[in-house]
């Protein structure tokens, strides 16, 4: 087992297209233990991981990491380097890999055809079967069914290195990590403790600063009040004891003016005032490092409520969005999927459920190349966007005019982004690329929605907020995702697909 520490001396980073650093002077020394890196999404997880395995150089600083490095990515699109190397070993190691993670010896000649959870599964079985120091694993859990996750999980508890596992997935992350990095860039923080707890402790630490805050507000409050009140009464004491106002002849009232004045009582009101100054100025300076401790605090809480989503949408007059005749759908050269026949009408939820590689992306393909013929207005996320895919969106994105523009990124931000993060990149994240498309989407007439595995690359609470603003999406949906909560909140209609007698062919029941 590797003992080398991870250690970042005074690191400082931003991608060349960015104008503010990333990390700035982060100093940081992590154990060669399993650790968690969490944080919100876009929030420099996956740059912290590419620095730590040295694929990315920092502008300034040091990076002193173990010399054999290998990090999994969040994409899927692109074949592990050496795979086939892997795909094609027949030692202890790479058979035991292949058999726990149910992964074909074929899979590199057809990686193009392989569901997204399949590509996921080679991912993770090739870096396993490496020899490494350090091993990065950007989002392990994404697209994966229960049964694979379940897999997944196991083959990682047999790796007993340095590992860096950045996930949203509580039950894997607890399972493995007992070290977690919390990261909302510039801000990263280290407890040496499992993820549900650090999430527990920050939650706390921000509610308790949330309360002295208040406190010290109402402090401020009554000291400014008490300090208008001494300049009031000190205002009319110097008023009172002022001759210009008095009669010259009243010699009386003159007297008493002197004998004021000789006891020093005139000025008592006014040194009670100026008093005040000096504690009111440290109970602004403490209030504003409050607000600053608590802006930070925040960021961090992984557990705070996001909502208040603005969204369109319609619901379309006719009664039946879409009917599906019985047929097969070819899934390969010999596997095929068997369709029932299928109605969906124009406010109907629709979860449709199975196990990777069953054929739920074939039948969304199918689902859409009749919606195309038709005059429905629907819009459709895949499971995944590839490179060049989120480049040309988000270029359409900048072209937008600013109204539109700021209307999205208001919704974005109310899914959990950071505003600057998300418009000081040259291209947002995977999850921050999923959650400006369905803002988007979410501001349009669309009459139909259809969602593959919306909540990929999605933290806690932007997935919270996307139900929240999907449940108040009029028109009809259709939701394909392994996040049983998630569906369970917003659907009303099962579609399940199941294996069928033979392990190719695969069916569609209705519930």
């Amino acid at each position: 087992m590797n003992t080398q520490p991870l250690e970042f001396h005074q690191v400082t980073y931003h991608y060349p297209e960015q104008t503010l650093d990333l990390f700035h002077d982060l100093s940081l020394s992590l154990a060669p233990v399993w650790t968690a890196v969490i944080g919100v999404n876009g929030g420099g997880k996956s740059t912290f991981l590419q620095l730590a395995c040295g694929m990315l150089t920092p502008l300034a600083g040091l990076i002193q990491h173990p010399e054999q490095c290998i990090y999994v990515p969040q994409r899927t699109e692109d074949v592990p380097p050496t795979y086939e190397a892997f795909a094609y070993a027949y030692d202890a190691d790479a058979c035991r890999l292949h058999g726990r993670l149910h992964l074909e010896r074929d899979y590199l000649e057809r990686w193009d055809t392989l569901s997204e959870g399949e590509r996921k599964r080679a991912q993770i079985g090739w870096a396993l079967y490496q020899e490494c120091d350090l091993l990065c694993i950007d989002e392990p859990s994404n697209h994966l069914d229960r049964e694979a996750m379940l897999c997944v999980l196991q083959s990682l508890k047999e790796y007993r290195g340095f590992a860096l596992l950045v996930s949203h997935d509580l039950e894997l992350l607890d399972a493995l990590c007992v070290q977690t990095i919390q990261i909302h860039a510039p801000l990263v923080t280290k407890l040496a403790c499992s993820p549900s707890q650090a999430m527990d402790e920050t939650s706390r630490m921000h509610q308790s600063l949330l309360a002295s805050s208040l406190q010290h507000a109402k402090r401020e409050a009554r000291l400014k009040q008490e300090k208008k009140t001494r300049a009031e009464h000190a205002a009319k004491q110097d008023k009172i004891n002022t001759k210009r106002t008095i009669d010259p002849k009243d010699h009386d009232a003159k007297g008493r003016i002197d004998a004021v004045r000789v006891s020093g009582r005139d000025k008592v009101a006014g040194q009670l005032s100026n008093q005040l100054n000096a504690r009111l100025k440290r109970t602004e300076q403490i209030g504003t490092m409050l607000a600053a401790n608590l802006e930070s605090q925040s960021q961090l809480n992984l557990k705070k409520n996001l909502d208040g989503i603005t969204v369109q949408g319609t619901i379309a007059r006719r009664n039946t969005l879409l009917h599906v005749e019985p047929c097969l759908l070819a899934m390969g050269p010999v596997r095929r999927l068997q369709l029932p026949a299928l109605d969906v009408s124009n406010t109907q939820r629709v979860a449709i459920r199975g196990p990777n590689g069953v054929g739920k992306s074939t039948l969304l393909k199918h689902l859409t190349s009749m919606l195309d013929q038709g005059p429905v207005r629907y819009w459709q996320l895949g499971q995944e966007l590839g490179l060049e895919e989120s480049l040309s969106w988000f270029a359409r994105f900048q072209d937008l005019d600013p109204g539109a523009k700021g209307a999205i990124v208001s919704s974005v931000v109310r899914l959990g982004s950071d505003s600057n993060l998300f418009l000081g990149s040259a291209l947002p994240s995977p999850g921050e690329m999923r959650k400006l498309l369905i803002a988007w989407a979410l501001q349009g007439s669309y009459e139909l929605i259809m969602l593959d595995e919306p909540t990929n690359h999605l933290d806690l609470p932007s997935r919270l907020a996307l139900q929240k603003a999907l449940a108040a999406f009029p028109g009809a949906l259709m939701l394909v995702s392994h996040d049983q909560r998630f569906l369970e909140g917003l659907c009303t209609t099962w579609w399940d697909l199941e294996w069928g007698a033979q392990r190719g062919d695969s069916m569609l029941s209705i519930h």
